[in-house]
């Protein structure tokens, strides 16, 4: 998917980032192709040998899957409304679109999410029930049960200050996401940027339920003090600042999946929604913990209703 030039590829990630920060704007192949300095025709076939999918039917897919993100996120705020948020002019050209990429109408796609996330909803164990009015600001500790297991979480919504990264974009499974940390450390550590106190992040463009394994987009991450030149295939960030739902888990590995899951749920408690792209960020490897295990903040952009 990737070309041998790394212009191209930085080109590539910096018209994804224009088109997260503007989804909800005109996006024609003449404005993304400014954020480049390529021609038209440069460019969509430049894109198009990246992404495997042209431009117009990235940007076209990317709102679609974001507006399904959020008719199971808010079962209550109407079609219209979403087809807007994301850029569509046009609530039949939305409602056509959304049956043609998902096989079923905006509704009934929202029916049906809601009835499997109910039959799978992870249950929080350890919190009173009278104490969930007055403790969505405050840091609370709670057992989450997910089937027959159970996880701790430090919970919290708070500010976050705004937080520069330097990042390699990787395309597929997150499974395979170590080959783009690989190249990131690579190249940051004969620069000096990585230290003892280094942390490294993941940023998710996309929700595993709803976007297909091959088009999942996400950003291998190391935190750095300010912003940096890059080149190459790294390129800079900065994470917003901003209100976040912020858990702290010690996971293993295979309790990753899980522990997200738990986190939407206890937006969903705390009158939250997601308004943005959520990250990770490691705060102890599974090398060098005392069990073996993850020690990670999910930190969740989030808007209060």
């Amino acid at each position: 998917m990737m070309l041998d030039s790394d212009k191209y590829t930085r080109s590539v990630n910096a018209v994804i980032d224009y088109i997260n920060a503007h989804i909800d704007t005109r996006l024609d192949l003449q404005t993304l192709a400014a954020q480049t300095h390529l021609s038209v025709f440069h460019f969509q076939r430049v894109f198009t040998a990246v992404m495997g999918e042209s431009p117009s039917r990235y940007v076209l897919r990317r709102r679609l899957e974001l507006a399904a993100i959020q008719l199971r996120n808010d079962p209550r705020r109407p079609v219209t409304e979403i087809a807007f948020d994301y850029g569509f002019n046009s609530v039949n050209v939305f409602c056509r679109n959304f049956k043609k990429h998902f096989g079923m109408t905006a509704e009934a796609y929202r029916r049906k999410t809601s009835e499997s996330d109910s039959k799978n909803r992870p249950s929080e164990c350890s919190i009173n029930p009278s104490q969930r009015s007055y403790s969505r600001y405050f840091c609370s500790r709670k057992t989450l049960k997910t089937g027959d297991k159970t996880m701790d979480c430090n919970f919290e919504i708070k500010h976050l200050e705004a937080t520069h990264v330097v990042y390699c974009r990787h395309y597929g499974a997150y499974d395979n996401l170590q080959e783009s940390f690989d190249k990131l450390m690579r190249w940051a550590y004969p620069r000096g940027l990585v230290t003892a106190e280094s942390r490294l992040a993941t940023i998710f463009h996309d929700n595993p339920e709803v976007t297909d394994v091959e088009n999942r987009i996400s950003d291998a991450c190391l935190v750095v003090n300010g912003p940096l030149k890059t080149d190459g295939e790294v390129s800079a960030a900065l994470l917003p600042g901003g209100r976040y739902a912020v858990g702290r888990f010690e996971l293993e590995w295979k309790d990753f999946e899980a522990a997200w899951k738990n986190m939407f749920v206890l937006l969903e408690e705390h009158g939250c929604s997601c308004c943005g792209l959520p990250f990770e960020i490691y705060i102890d490897r599974s090398e060098t913990h005392p069990a073996g295990k993850w020690v990670v903040d999910i930190c969740i952009p989030v808007s209060l209703e």
